[in-house]
């Protein structure tokens, strides 16, 4: 039993992680596909804070929305928030990017800053989603122990 225990929490991590990643890849569709839709740019920004990590979909201006240290968001004017994820430090996973923030623009989904998205958990798994500038996706591992994701 007790071997069986930590192979368990294993399984259990590499779920959530690939979860949240799933989710990270249909809100990356979801900014993409509302930005086509609306005519009008869709921002997505990403930031960490002690107790999560946090991403927020909003309309208007880049850097008019951000997400609070508790997991709130707070927008300057009256842009409209399309999605908030709020990812608690006790899930022990985390999602960082090399950006502060991606637009994706209404003429054909394309995407200023383009970046990466990395989404890890503490046992040291890492799913990477990588948005090109036409604002498509694909999703690698920088790890080889990831099954079904090819290495970065």
């Amino acid at each position: 039993m007790s071997i069986a225990l930590p192979s368990f929490d294993q399984l259990k991590q590499r779920q959530r992680l690939e979860l949240v990643a799933q989710t990270v890849m249909a809100n990356l569709q979801q900014a993409r596909s509302e930005a086509v839709s609306r005519a009008d740019a869709v921002q997505l920004r990403f930031s960490r804070h002690p107790n999560g990590s946090c991403y927020i979909l909003h309309t208007g201006a880049s850097g008019q929305c951000h997400c609070e240290a508790d997991g709130q968001a707070a927008c300057d004017s009256t842009e409209r928030i399309l999605k908030l994820e709020w990812i608690p430090s006790a899930q022990n996973i985390s999602v960082r990017a090399n950006v502060a923030n991606m637009s994706f623009q209404a003429r054909q989904g394309a995407v200023t800053s383009t970046g990466s998205i990395d989404i890890s958990s503490t046992n040291g798994d890492t799913i990477r989603h990588v948005v090109s500038i036409v604002g498509r996706v694909r999703s690698c591992s920088p790890s080889a122990e990831m099954h079904g994701f090819p290495r970065c």
